[in-house]
């Protein structure tokens, strides 16, 4: 019986010797930051590139909603700023004070540039989803994938969406979506739905050549993700905006 035991116990150890055990927080690192944020990005991109061409990726895609974790898709009942509250608050009253989130973050865009170098749509896509910043855990997202909107001045005075999309026209003038700069990105006080900024993957530096240069590192995103929760955290603190 001593010696089974014994044989046991050198066996666990020499399958503990030959086997790394993982760090508590080491599945986690590798599913967030800006290595999986890019690695996200670039797998959306095909195998093929073709030097000097307008579409130089051409079996490129944009990323679906329906390929995150991180993302919810906005739909005809889900869109406007109060639905999005209201929605919120469901949804982090279920869940301990230490899971919830902070604010929402509101994302649009085409995809037109997925098969460009810009690929403006898709980076912020990845970035948000995989977490590029930490922050951006701090935060609900909601998206929202249009048709292209070229001439669609002021924002959402053409019809372009019909049918069951019709909705997104008024979600288009309500969060002032502009063709050209990549994803629009709208941050909303859950608190009181009132809408805190509004911005773009162009002036976030979230684009391709760019997102891999910093090595997936979004500094301007997570720069303003720090803002907006300092702008949210005086509000919880004297019911004001700063």
């Amino acid at each position: 019986m001593k010696r089974l035991l014994l044989g046991l116990l050198f066996s666990i150890a020499t399958l503990s010797a030959g086997t790394a055990v993982p760090a508590p927080n080491q599945a986690v690192e590798e599913k967030y930051g800006p290595d999986a944020a890019l690695k996200f990005a670039l797998s959306f991109r095909g195998q093929r590139y073709v030097a000097g061409a307008r579409n130089c990726y051409p079996d490129a895609k944009g990323i679906p909603f329906s390929d995150t974790e991180n993302i919810i898709p906005m739909n005809e009942s889900l869109w406007t700023p109060l639905e999005l509250a209201t929605d919120f608050t469901r949804r982090m009253t279920s869940l301990p004070e230490k899971d919830r989130k902070r604010g929402i973050i509101v994302i649009l865009k085409t995809e037109r540039c997925c098969t460009k170098l810009f690929r403006a749509c898709t980076v912020a896509t990845a970035a948000l989803e995989k977490r590029a910043t930490p922050l951006a855990a701090e935060f609900l997202i909601y998206g929202a994938w249009i048709k292209p909107r070229d001439g669609d001045k002021p924002p959402g005075s053409l019809k372009i969406e019909t049918g069951a999309d019709a909705w997104k026209n008024d979600a288009v003038r309500a969060y002032g979506f502009e063709q050209g700069p990549g994803a629009t990105l709208v941050f909303i006080n859950p608190a009181d739905a009132s809408k805190l900024e509004r911005t773009d993957a162009l002036r976030l530096g979230l684009f391709e050549k760019e997102f891999i240069a910093n090595g997936g590192r979004t500094p301007k995103l997570d720069a303003l993700l720090g803002k907006v929760l300092q702008e949210l955290r005086v509000f919880v603190r004297t019911g004001t905006r700063a």
